[in-house]
């Protein structure tokens, strides 16, 4: 620091109090140079504090960052008081972090800005924990597909499209065949394989766009946008010739998987997308009624 009538004792006591925190901290003058820091800032940037101190951040960040960073800075001395905010940086080390950056404008004795003092937290846990939590909420545990509440979340904004755009789109409803039975007399774990290996095949044949649910215990809908039926009808095809190539093996037996789906599109006159999910249902009962392992669309769509 530059008071220059300041106990050295104290500084160094100073120093060596913020060296055992683990996180950065550091202290800029009004020009925006450093004139402090820690240990943990010194790991963060990669360079001893020799060379740190009396730099800017143009000396020390890259200089695609440099002129954001000096930039926020300037803005919070000609503002004063506090910025707060959460980013992404990359250590000395090659880890990227989530980080909360925290800084302060302090003020010299005649009540002018003076410099910045700030922290840099350290938040990437937590944001694991977040995403892992968001993704829960989102997904079915077992098989990864979306769960229910998010796919009408998802398919009300598709509906709003297309009531917006007039760009239709297509519904399947896929329902494993004689999934009790597999569960009844291969047991439950060889029923949890049959979902999962099943959800594989329909995730390898999506788009990005396309929006995948678990609805029910086998029951699962595939809303595809921008899709014409006949596109959708090709895809069913394609997705039920896989699944029945899947031989399901358990130590009391095998089965061989087979799917059937249930296929409409939206419509002009439809009020949501509980109407399309209907005619898709309807669809899906015509399948079974043929004998399983079919696909089949919806009577005024044939």
């Amino acid at each position: 620091m530059r008071d220059e009538q300041a106990d050295p004792d104290m500084l160094r006591r100073i120093q060596n109090a913020i060296d055992m925190l683990p996180s950065p901290i550091f202290i800029k003058d009004a020009d925006c140079r450093y004139l402090a820091c820690n240990r943990a800032f010194e790991q963060y940037i990669g360079l001893p504090r020799a060379r740190i101190i009396g730099a800017s951040v143009h000396d020390v960040a890259p200089a695609e960052l440099a002129a954001i960073y000096e930039k926020a800075d300037r803005d919070l001395i000609a503002d004063g008081g506090t910025q707060t905010y959460e980013t992404s940086v990359r250590y000395a080390d090659g880890s990227h972090r989530d980080v909360i950056f925290y800084k302060s404008v302090f003020h010299s004795a005649e009540g002018n800005p003076d410099g910045i003092s700030g922290v840099i937290l350290d938040i990437t846990e937590r944001k694991r924990l977040e995403n892992e939590l968001s993704k829960a909420a989102r997904e079915d545990f077992l098989t990864g597909a979306v769960n229910l509440r998010t796919f009408y979340e998802l398919a009300n904004q598709e509906f709003s499209r297309f009531k917006r755009t007039g760009e239709a789109f297509s519904l399947l409803v896929l329902d494993l065949d004689h999934f009790k039975r597999i569960n009844d007399t291969l047991g439950h774990e060889a029923g949890d394989d049959a979902l999962r290996q099943f959800v594989q095949i329909v995730r390898a044949n999506l788009r990005e766009q396309d929006i995948f649910a678990r609805t029910g215990g086998d029951e699962f809908r595939l809303l595809l946008p921008g899709t014409a039926q006949s596109g959708a009808l090709l895809l069913a095809e394609r997705i039920r010739d896989e699944v029945n190539r899947v031989n399901l093996c358990a130590p009391n037996g095998s089965a061989i998987l087979s799917m059937s789906a249930g296929l409409c599109r939206s419509l002009p006159d439809d009020t949501g997308i509980d109407d399309i999910v209907r005619r898709a249902d309807v669809a899906l009962y015509q399948a079974k009624a043929a004998g399983r392992n079919a696909v089949k669309a919806h009577p005024c769509e044939a």
